[in-house]
């Protein structure tokens, strides 16, 4: 876990003694998830379908562009 201040923005992997800031000296920590487990929650299938389509539609018009 990741820790953040909320008084100063310190980011780091551990907190001081009883939850404090090593920072500022504050007790207004929280604990953030990692980028490991944010990123372990794969994206909705809409939103791969969805970009998919986007890009898709991009290319098309651009190749029409082109082709004029």
């Amino acid at each position: 876990m990741a820790y953040l201040c909320k008084d100063c923005s310190y980011r780091g992997k551990t907190s001081g003694q009883v939850g404090e800031c090593p920072a500022c000296g504050s007790f207004n920590m929280v604990r953030r998830p990692t980028d490991q487990q944010a990123a372990a929650t794969p994206a909705p299938k809409w939103r791969i379908a969805l970009m998919l389509l986007l890009w898709s539609c991009l290319i098309a018009l651009v190749g029409a562009k082109l082709i004029q």
